[in-house]
């Protein structure tokens, strides 16, 4: 009953946005806007996705079991289904749980819920940090208002939740996960970081060419600075696949700059893009579930 009330609830609220936004916008300007994209920039920004999930990939890597049967190939394989899924799960999370359920039977358990946290969470890090670097950096040139000063509210409560998780020693689930992040190497971690730094700087140059594929003139530090607030939103397990969420994000943060059909039209866009990648990542699940079907019959 608590997961038919939870679905219904993410459905109202993805519906309940997409009516808000429907009153803030022209639709006949939204349809032109979108008529007026560059495919091949497009398509540029779908590969780009690729890329990135592929340098996640190696992030993913430094923290799996040395002992385990996971190669690069087949781990990049896990990483586009698990954002296959993402674009019908709720959040933008949901392909994370694909991800341990498919390789549980190789590393353990525990040993995958550990690694995809910690990939998951550098790469949140790394997404914030920029953002909140670049916010004091061109402080000067935002606009003055309440929305900005999210940027850095953000990242303080990450470091804040980061200091409750790291002192929470009661809890046997996030005490295992401290004990497993603890075995790797220092060097490891700035490593990671480094590829976490790589991740998010793709995609926001494949945000980028979205807003050049609509013609849309945009300063490339807005990006940096408001991505990572619309990305947390969308991660948010409060609708399906963070539609509504994401979409509302763009016009809070870019509608008063590009107007909100443009702002609309880049958000459908990226999703679009990274639906278009994300697709892989269905064949290789059918491939995927074959190799652990041989592999590891019980």
């Amino acid at each position: 009953m608590k997961k038919k009330l939870k679905v219904i609830f993410r459905f109202l609220v993805t519906i309940t946005l997409i009516l808000y936004i429907l009153t803030k916008i022209d639709l006949s300007k939204l349809f032109i806007t979108l008529s007026e994209i560059n495919l091949l920039l497009f398509f540029i920004a779908s590969f780009l996705y690729i890329v990135s999930s592929y340098i996640s990939t190696l992030r993913w890597r430094l923290f799996i079991p040395s002992n385990s049967a996971l190669t690069k190939g087949s781990l990049f394989s896990l990483y586009m289904i698990g954002c296959f899924f993402n674009i019908f799960l709720p959040g933008i999370m949901g392909g994370d749980v694909v991800k341990v359920i498919l390789m549980r039977k190789m590393t353990g358990l525990k040993e995958a819920i550990a690694s995809v946290f910690i990939e998951r969470y550098i790469g949140f890090f790394g997404l914030l940090l920029l953002g909140f670097i670049f916010f004091f950096i061109f402080y000067q040139d935002l606009p003055k208002n309440e929305t900005i000063y999210l940027v850095p509210l953000t990242f303080v409560s990450f470091l804040f939740g980061t200091l409750i998780l790291y002192l929470s020693g009661k809890i046997s689930f996030l005490r295992d996960i401290k004990n497993y992040i603890f075995r790797f190497d220092r060097k490891l971690f700035y490593k990671a970081f480094i590829y976490s730094l790589l991740v998010q700087l793709t995609v926001m140059i494949s945000v980028y060419f979205v807003f050049l594929s609509l013609n849309v003139n945009i300063k490339f530090y807005e990006i940096v600075i408001y991505l990572p607030l619309i990305i947390i939103l969308a991660t948010l397990p409060i609708s399906v696949s963070g539609i509504g969420v994401r979409e509302w994000g763009f016009l809070i943060f870019f509608g008063g700059n590009v107007g909100n059909e443009k702002a609309l039209a880049i958000s459908i866009l990226w999703f679009l893009s990274i639906t278009f990648a994300s697709l892989y990542g269905g064949i290789e699940y059918l491939r995927f579930k074959d190799f652990i079907n041989v592999h590891y019959k019980k």
